[in-house]
């Protein structure tokens, strides 16, 4: 049977004020009216019954995400007690799926990226799908095809073509690239064989367990356990949880294996990391302004602007901002500088603010 791992443990420390300790970004809702996380739940209806969909999230947002999610078990929403990367999170849910399931093919995918039209990522999955069900020893991932010469993302290389699924070509891995500097990311993308790396994966769940057993065996060694506690309790301690091995799946396995294919992206993806990346997937008005909210430009261009709670922001003169207002705070920026939100969080912390953080 096929399965789907939602991972949904990140803080979204750059959407802060929207974003707060028990509200990280992928329960806040910033493009549909639906949170990111219901959203990508809903963009798997019809491909996976909701009995068959984990979501991996931190034990801080676990009740607040099952209050969201209709039709997913309470027991499917596993809560971590500290974030400890995606490899553990991964490995964790692998091992859950794999005694439900031991023939399992499973699909993961990030809580927080904008995907559309949905329709086109269910195909994109479905061929996948029959991709990995073809090669039970190999590896997928979704490369996405440059728009832009991006820095904030890595990169796939691809390398020989091996086949294709439903008319949709794959490839070998060539390499995988760390986030690159502005002259290698145009390179990149002048290249034409480099495509972004969008965090999407399917593989059979023993072939990660194995892979996992390869290249990372202290993980491997101590996963079962937590996985008893889990299944057994329905908590696992943070002492744990603290002692796996804190890796990215992408360092810690698939840079490692040698069967490892890249299918490209059928559909539209962003994963709106800051406030400026809003402006690429909401509407904007003839000024470029991309508003939620209410708001009143006047001469005002290329801003984004999020205004809670009937408050009317006002623009005049000004281009390229960033204003998020909310009930306590209110946050104002240059789109370029979106992505240093985090500092500001961590300075807040540093003056005790804790009462908006």
């Amino acid at each position: 049977m096929e399965h789907a791992v939602i991972m949904a443990g990140g803080s979204g420390t750059r959407f802060w004020p929207k974003s707060r300790a028990r509200l990280p970004k992928q329960l806040l809702s910033l493009v549909t009216g639906k949170p990111l996380l219901v959203d990508t739940v809903e963009r798997l209806d019809g491909l996976f019954a909701r009995e068959r969909v984990r979501v991996v999230t931190n034990a801080a947002y676990a009740d607040a995400s099952r209050a969201l999610l209709d039709g997913v078990p309470a027991q499917n929403v596993v809560a971590e007690p500290c974030g400890r990367d995606t490899a553990a999170c991964i490995a964790l849910a692998a091992t859950l799926i794999d005694r439900d399931d031991p023939d399992a093919i499973v699909c993961v995918l990030p809580a927080d990226h904008v995907v559309s039209p949905a329709a086109d990522f269910r195909a994109a999955l479905s061929r996948a799908i029959d991709v990995v069900r073809n090669r039970p020893d190999g590896l997928l991932t979704f490369g996405v095809k440059p728009t832009r010469a991006a820095t904030g993302y890595g990169y796939i290389e691809r390398g020989d073509q091996l086949g294709s699924s439903g008319g949709a070509p794959f490839f070998r891995v060539a390499s995988f690239r760390e986030k690159p500097d502005a002259a290698t990311a145009e390179r990149f993308v002048a290249d034409g064989r480099f495509s972004w790396n969008a965090g999407v994966f399917v593989f059979r769940a023993r072939t990660m367990l194995r892979a996992i057993r390869t290249h990372l065996p202290a993980l491997a060694a101590a996963v079962p356990k937590v996985a008893d506690e889990w299944t057994s309790t329905g908590r696992i301690a943070e002492a744990h949880y603290a002692a796996l091995q804190k890796i990215s799946i992408d360092y810690g396995v698939f840079e490692k294996e040698s069967d490892v294919v890249v299918m490209e992206a059928t559909f539209g993806w962003d994963d709106v990391g800051s406030f400026a990346a809003l402006a690429r997937v909401l509407a904007h008005d003839a000024g470029g302004n991309a508003v939620v909210g209410s708001a009143t430009m006047l001469d005002a261009t290329n801003n984004v602007v999020l205004a809670d709670g009937g408050h009317h922001v006002a623009l005049l003169g000004v281009d390229g901002l960033v204003v998020i207002h909310t009930g306590d705070a209110t946050l104002v920026c240059r789109k370029d500088d979106a992505e240093r939100v985090k500092e500001m969080v961590a300075r807040l912390e540093r003056e005790g603010r804790r009462e908006l953080l």
